[in-house]
C-alpha cells in the first residue's frame, strides 16, 4: 500500500513538473510573436514601434529627445556643428528611406568610421534607428559619448515615428529605380534650373519643375495629393530638393520624399539620364572653366565680381573671398545696378542657381557682355577655405 503511495505521490510530481515545463513552453510561444519580436528589435534594428515603452528600458541612453527637436535642424545646408545620424544598416534600411539630411554610420560600423563624426566635441549629435525597440542608436549615443562629444541625443521614435507623423522622406537609387520598374503611379520632379541642368540631361520620366519657379508652376502637379511625389536636384550639397519638398507639403501633398543623392548618383548609376535637349544656343553656354576661375582666384581676385546667389545662411556658413552675396530670388531686381565694367560671375555650391542666374542676366541685362557662371560643385569652409570639383559630363 504504501509502495503504491509512493508511486502515486512521484507520478502527482512528476505530471506537475510536466505542467510547469508545458506552461513555460507556452510562455515562451507567446513571447515568440511580439514580445521576441521587440526583443530582436533590441538587438538588430530590423523592426520599430510607433508607441514609447511604458517603462524606460535600462539601455536607453540618459538624453531623449522627440520629433520637433530633430526637426529644426533637418535643413540643408546642414546647420553648423549639428550632424543627424541613422544608426541602421545601410543597405537593408537607409537606402529605402531616412530622415532628409541624416548621414549613414551604422553602429556595427561605428568604431571604424569615427572620422566622420565632427572634429568639434561640443557638436549637438543626435542618432535614430528603427523607432522605440531598436537599440542601434542607444548604443551609438553611448559611444559617440565615451569618446568625449558632450552633446549626444537619441531621437528614440526614429524613422517610423517620423514617417507615420506625415513628414517627408529622403530615398536612396534603389527606390527610385523600383518605383519605375513598378508601374505604380509617382511624379519624379526634377527642382533645377531648366535651362542649365535639365537640358543637359535629366533622370528618365522626370519633369521640370524648377524651385524658383515652383509657385508659378505648381500647376503640374497632380490633382490627387496622394500620388508619391519625388523631388530631386544636383546631390547633397543642393538644397533645391528639400525646399521645393516642403512648399509641396504646404499645398497638402502625403507622400512625399526627396532623393537627395540626386542627379549626379544617377549618372553614376547609369550613366546619362534623358538625352539632353537640342536647342539653338548650348545649356553650357556662358559657364567658365573651373580652372580659369580657380587662377583668377589665386593671382588676381579684383579683376571679377564674385556674386553668390545662395541663401544667406549658406553665405554665412563659408563662402568666396570678396563674394557678394544675392540669392537668386533677389536677383532680379538688383540686376540693374550691377557693374559690366567688369566680368561678373555668378556662383552656388552646384552650378544650378549660379546657371539660373546667368540666363536671367542674360533676358534682363543683355548689356553685360562679360557675365558667367561657375557650373561646379563647391565645398566651403566659414575660414574662407574652398574645394571646386568640376562636374562629369
Amino acid at each position: 500500500m504504501n509502495t503504491m503511495r509512493k508511486q502515486l505521490t512521484l507520478l502527482a510530481v512528476l505530471a506537475t513538473l510536466l505542467g510547469l515545463v508545458a506552461t513555460g513552453c507556452a510562455a515562451k510561444s507567446e513571447a515568440g510573436t511580439p514580445a521576441q519580436a521587440a526583443a530582436s528589435t533590441s538587438a538588430d534594428g530590423t523592426a520599430g514601434e510607433l508607441s514609447p515603452p511604458s517603462q524606460t528600458p535600462a539601455w536607453y541612453y540618459k538624453d531623449l529627445v522627440d520629433s520637433a527637436f530633430i526637426e529644426q535642424y533637418v535643413k540643408m545646408p546642414r546647420p553648423e556643428n549639428v550632424l543627424i545620424i541613422d544608426s541602421r544598416p545601410y543597405k537593408t534600411k537607409h537606402a529605402l528611406g531616412y530622415i532628409p539630411t541624416s548621414v549613414s554610420i551604422p553602429d556595427s560600423e561605428f568604431d571604424k568610421r569615427t572620422a566622420e563624426l565632427p572634429k568639434n566635441k561640443d557638436a549637438l549629435l543626435i542618432f535614430y534607428c528603427e523607432g522605440y525597440a531598436c537599440k542601434l542608436s542607444h548604443n551609438s549615443a553611448k559611444k559617440a559619448e565615451a569618446l568625449g562629444y558632450t552633446n549626444v541625443k537619441v531621437y528614440a521614435g526614429g524613422y517610423p515615428v517620423w514617417k507615420s507623423e506625415g513628414r517627408y522622406t529622403a530615398i536612396g537609387t534603389p527606390v527610385v529605380e523600383e518605383m519605375m520598374a513598378s508601374g505604380k503611379p509617382y511624379l519624379l520632379v526634377d527642382a533645377r534650373p531648366f535651362k542649365t541642368k535639365f537640358q543637359q540631361g535629366s533622370i528618365p520620366t522626370a519633369i521640370s519643375l524648377p524651385d524658383s519657379d515652383f509657385e508659378a508652376r505648381k500647376g503640374q502637379l497632380p490633382a490627387d495629393k496622394s500620388i508619391p511625389l519625388v523631388f530631386f536636384c544636383e546631390g547633397f550639397t543642393c538644397k533645391l530638393s528639400n525646399e521645393s519638398a516642403r512648399k509641396a507639403e504646404k499645398l497638402g501633398y502625403t507622400n512625399i520624399m526627396v532623393y537627395e543623392a540626386g542627379y549626379p548618383a544617377w549618372v553614376e548609376a547609369h550613366g546619362s539620364g534623358s538625352a539632353p535637349v537640342t536647342t539653338a544656343s548650348s545649356a553650357n553656354e556662358g559657364a567658365i572653366a573651373v580652372a580659369q576661375f580657380e587662377q583668377t582666384l589665386k593671382n588676381n581676385p579684383g579683376s571679377i565680381v564674385i556674386v553668390d546667389v545662395r541663401d544667406a545662411d549658406e553665405f554665412k556658413a563659408g563662402h568666396f573671398k570678396n563674394a557678394r552675396n544675392i540669392p537668386v530670388a533677389e536677383l532680379e531686381k538688383q540686376l540693374k545696378s550691377m557693374p559690366k565694367d567688369k566680368p561678373v560671375v555668378f556662383v552656388c555650391s552646384t552650378g544650378a542657381r549660379s546657371g539660373e542666374a546667368y540666363w536671367m542676366a542674360r533676358d534682363v541685362r543683355p548689356d553685360m557682355d562679360k557675365v558667367y557662371f561657375l557650373d561646379a560643385t563647391v565645398t566651403y569652409a566659414k575660414d574662407g577655405a574652398y574645394s571646386i570639383k568640376a562636374p562629369k559630363k
